[in-house]
């Protein structure tokens, strides 16, 4: 069973990558091709996030006013959290480990479980810090493939997206707080679904993406002003590769500020004057 976690990880991590790099009409005509095999039709239609410039840019307000408004703005950092604790997990179960749970608390902080096995090692831990370092740029990297995959195939893949993430996380709660917070995300993104063909709707996804853009790079920002914690990811990271906790959070800001960046410049590329 855990070998089949291994894989699907793997397989989800890689199919990230290559839908940022700017291969997921590749990617889709791959997984197309292969569920034809079964004699069913593609598994989602190609025409893009097809939204007018007007409904773009009030996507983008909305989700900029939603990442600090309250109480709007507690739910965007719950959902920050949550994938953040999800970037810690799959990156872990993808080289090896077990996931164990996820927990999230009221105050949008949380943690993620991971059991390895074998003998511990350099592998190990280059390992344990690549799972530490995946957790803060976790967010913005699903802002960034949300955003491609909006144009690419439509606000549809991006429900889709945030459904599977609630799915998981629901699977792995280990606390009635996270298993509430996994379920509302997974649920809601379900229920809008069937008015993602919208242009409101489409909108409302450009605004939650826009939302998790700019909240998690505000925070990681403000991250930066304050002494680092024991328990925090970059000293995590450092431990591990002995290297100064600074520079690796730093790393880790630069990388998320730029995937949120990118995420916001994709959601907007489709502007007048802009492409």
């Amino acid at each position: 069973m855990w070998l089949v976690v291994r894989v699907v990880a793997l397989a989800v991590v890689i199919a990230g990558a290559l839908v940022l790099a700017g291969e997921g009409d590749r990617l889709l005509a791959l997984v197309d091709r292969a569920v034809g095999l079964f004699g069913t039709g593609p598994v989602m239609p190609h025409d893009g996030g097809e939204l007018p410039w007007p409904m773009r840019v009030g996507g983008l307000a909305l989700g900029l006013a939603a990442a600090f408004a309250h109480p709007v703005g507690r739910a965007v950092r719950q959902l920050v959290t949550l994938l953040h604790e999800l970037g810690h997990t799959l990156v872990a179960a993808a080289l090896g480990a077990r996931p164990a749970g996820i927990v999230l608390r009221h105050d949008a902080s949380g943690h993620a479980r991971a059991r390895w096995v074998g003998r511990a090692g350099l592998m190990r831990r280059l390992a344990l810090a690549a799972v530490a370092f995946a957790g803060l740029p976790a967010a913005a990297t699903v802002s960034a493939i949300g955003a491609r995959l909006f144009d690419l195939v439509g606000p549809d893949a991006v429900l889709w997206l945030f459904a599977i993430a609630g799915l998981v996380v629901t699977l792995l709660a280990r606390s009635p707080w996270s298993l509430l917070v996994a379920v509302g995300t997974g649920g809601l993104a379900v229920a809008a679904m069937t008015e993602a063909a919208e242009a409101w709707a489409a909108g409302i996804v450009v605004a939650v993406l826009a939302a998790i853009a700019v909240r998690t790079t505000h925070d990681n920002w403000r991250a930066l002003g304050h002494p680092l914690q024991r328990g925090d990811d970059a000293r995590a990271v450092a431990g591990h590769l002995r290297l100064p906790a600074r520079m690796v959070q730093l790393v880790q800001f630069v990388l998320g500020a730029g995937l949120s960046v990118w995420a916001v410049w994709l959601l907007l590329a489709p502007l007048p004057g802009l492409t």
